[in-house]
């Protein structure tokens, strides 16, 4: 028997990942963002305003941060508060539906597992590593490594999700459902996506699907954002990104050709969004089947 994996387009943003130390008294004022965000208590332990939620994330434990979701903590104990922290987006729409079932999710030692430490210590090395080695090929073996322990680490979130709410995450589905909705609202997220799926590229607005739906622009956005994990805008995005990264890996066509077969304007326009998605020009993601050669003969 011969197995294959499908191939994959999927990009993985990471921001503000650190390591810190905080004092006694030390708080950050609520606020929220679009990314998700990890945060583990090293040393310490730290009061946490999560919604309307209030908890306390102590030595050892996880914190994982829905998407969108307003948060505050403070340490409040006479100790220093040594954390890890990332904020992170992903490209695949079930994994964001199943990371959006809860404002946060917490794994205990126990739950996360006894080598989760060793590994963190690890990838502070690596860090450390990048202070210096930041350009180098070596710089980029880290980088890869920490990425592959953050990813990690969202796995074992979202086992525990899976564990939780079986009847709402199914993995052999196309898509996944949020917790909260109910099935009407589903149904209705569920014909907008289908609709900005197979219309691409898309060249209506979110306010036309809303008078074919008999619902004002305003319900749809937030009734598909309860069930997806994010904004009609932001999944259009997706999907524009997608078929973009798509077209550049497995076809021949030229960079103005895929510029217009998404709909942009004009190449520039093109690169420049594609730039603002990945932080890489098309032609620099696009493979380059010589680069072997050229590394061969340096």
């Amino acid at each position: 028997m011969e197995l294959h994996l499908p191939n994959l387009t999927s990009t993985m943003q990471i921001i503000g990942c650190h390591i810190g130390t905080k004092p006694p008294g030390w708080r950050y004022d609520r606020h929220h963002h679009f990314l998700f965000e990890i945060l583990h208590c090293i040393e310490g332990s730290t009061i946490q305003w999560i919604g309307d939620h209030e908890t306390t994330l102590h030595a050892g434990e996880w914190m994982l941060f829905k998407s969108g979701v307003a948060h505050e903590m403070m340490n409040k104990t006479e100790e220093s508060y040594r954390y890890f922290n990332v904020h992170f987006d992903l490209d695949d729409p079930m994994l964001r539906a199943a990371l959006c079932q809860f404002d946060y999710v917490i794994l205990t030692p126990e739950e996360i597992g006894a080598d989760t430490e060793q590994q963190l210590a690890i990838v502070e090395q690596s860090m450390q590593a990048l202070q210096t080695t930041r350009n180098t090929l070596s710089g980029s073996i880290q980088f890869l490594h920490i990425q592959s322990f953050i990813l990690d680490l969202i796995e074992r979130f979202s086992r525990k999700i899976l564990d939780q709410v079986p009847a709402t995450i199914d993995p052999s589905a196309s898509r996944a459902t949020s917790y909260s909705a109910t099935s009407s609202e589903t149904a209705i997220a569920r014909e907008m996506e289908y609709i900005l799926r197979m219309e691409q590229p898309y060249k209506g607005t979110i306010g036309d699907i809303a008078s074919e739906l008999g619902l004002s622009r305003s319900q749809c956005s937030k009734i598909f954002t309860k069930v997806y994990g994010q904004s009609p805008r932001q999944y259009i995005s997706r999907l524009i990104l997608n078929k973009a990264k798509h077209l550049l890996v497995n076809s021949n066509l030229s960079i103005e050709q895929i510029a217009e077969e998404l709909g942009f304007e004009s190449t520039s326009q093109f690169s420049r969004q594609f730039r603002r998605w990945t932080g890489t020009a098309p032609s620099h993601f696009r493979p380059r089947l010589h680069n072997s050669v050229t590394v061969a003969s340096q």
